[in-house]
């Protein structure tokens, strides 16, 4: 294992963390550009580099979890370091609430009734709040009590929080995310509001890179393992991961035009009448090619959205296990890179020392120069405003890096 000169950080993973940040910068920049290629922008149909970001910084977030996690039992005790991980959990949720806001709010105070807090905070569970700093805060939580335990402890964890996802889409989820008519809306008083991101149930599936970034810690320190052998593992698991996940999003082809329901009015909604349970009854007759989905980073041509697709908003399995395959595979290639050939990039290096810091700083960067790069601007002026707001950010972050200032996650 390779460590940055000194400090015991492991070189590969603050280069892939710094890499993540990176990406994040560029994908939330250029989203909302219309003259950017629809890859470098999020999608609720197929798997995007821009869709690969954020699950591969849960996955390193992961690494560093188990980390620090079995670092902190050894000094001060379990109940100790437990509560330590649930305060700074805390912490980065309202970091979040204060970065990014809590979504809609009141615009006087005769809105303020009962029925209108009881809608607020409806809304804020179900939509609102799950910005990446939140998910991260209560991820940390949710798979707190299987971190510190074996690895097939923490991959049964992962196939389990899979499986409710599952269930839960099944139940009433995959509209609820929607905004379609579903019963737990009713309960929650949030009828037709639409989520991101998964809204409050994609927890159960955004826990699954986390997991995975434990994993990938253990590979990485296995007594007697190298370098090399533990890079091979990672690639080839990460690899396997991903034609699973893709085995998994080719049920999508066996929808059709005629799956699609229809609103109160009786139009048509690019939306699955069952959008989790398939028509598993055409598998027969059907040609092996046919029965092939889009590959991931091509966009499809969407006949009735389903859980199957590679959907970030829903936060799909297709989805994540693919992402979180995605994750380990490169981060196999960037064991290789950095802690065996020992190449190193000096703005990974930067924002991966200090991604909290670089993360809250770019969203103000980012909002200042958005504001002369509107959505229609063309391709060479967004990537001069790109490049503008990338140098700023960094000018900060090495601020304080000079100064020795880091927040940690």
């Amino acid at each position: 294992m390779s460590s940055m000169a000194g400090t015991g950080r492991i070189a590969s993973m603050d280069q892939f963390r710094g890499y993540t940040v990176a990406g994040m910068f560029v994908v939330n920049f250029l989203g909302g550009i219309a003259a950017v290629h629809s890859v470098l922008k999020h999608n609720d149909t197929y798997f995007s580099y821009a869709d690969s970001i954020m699950p591969s910084f849960l996955f390193a977030c992961g690494f560093s979890y188990r980390l620090s996690l079995l670092r902190r039992i050894e000094q001060m005790g379990s109940a100790a370091a437990y509560r330590r991980v649930a305060w700074r959990s805390l912490g980065l949720i309202l970091v979040s609430l204060v970065v990014f806001g809590v979504g809609g709010g009141f615009d006087s105070w005769s809105e303020m009734t009962p029925r209108g807090v009881l809608r607020f905070l409806a809304e804020l569970l179900k939509a609102d709040l799950w910005e990446v700093l939140a998910i991260i805060g209560v991820c940390q939580v949710l798979i707190m009590p299987v971190v510190a335990r074996s690895a097939g402890v923490r991959f049964g964890t992962m196939v389990g929080l899979s499986a409710a996802h599952l269930g839960l889409s099944y139940l009433f989820n995959y509209d609820f995310v929607q905004g379609q008519p579903n019963w737990m809306d009713e309960v929650w008083g949030t009828t037709g509001r639409r989520a991101w991101d998964g809204g409050f149930f994609g927890l159960l599936h955004w826990s699954v890179p986390m997991l995975a970034g434990t994993l990938a810690f253990d590979v990485m320190t296995a007594a007697g393992r190298s370098r090399g052998g533990g890079a091979a593992r990672l690639v080839a698991w990460g690899a396997l991961a991903m034609v699973l996940a893709y085995g998994l999003s080719c049920l999508s082809t066996l929808y059709g035009p005629e799956d699609r329901r229809t609103d109160e009015r009786g139009n048509p909604v690019d939306i699955a009448t069952s959008p989790v349970v398939p028509p598993l009854g055409r598998l027969s007759g059907r040609e092996p090619a046919e029965l092939l989905a889009t590959p991931p980073l091509v966009e499809p041509e969407v006949i009735a959205r389903n859980y199957w697709m590679m959907d970030k908003r829903v936060v799909t399995a297709p989805f994540i296990w693919f992402a979180t395959g995605f994750a380990m595979a490169l981060y196999g290639l960037f064991v290789v890179a950095c802690d065996l050939i020992g190449l190193s990039v000096g703005l990974f290096r930067l924002l991966g020392m200090n991604p909290l810091a670089a993360y809250v700083i770019h969203h103000a960067v980012e909002q200042t120069v958005r504001s002369v790069v509107p959505r229609d601007a063309p391709l060479w002026w967004a990537l001069t405003g790109l490049l503008l707001f990338f140098a700023i950010t960094v000018l900060f972050v090495r601020f304080l890096d000079r100064q020795k200032i880091y927040l940690r996650l």
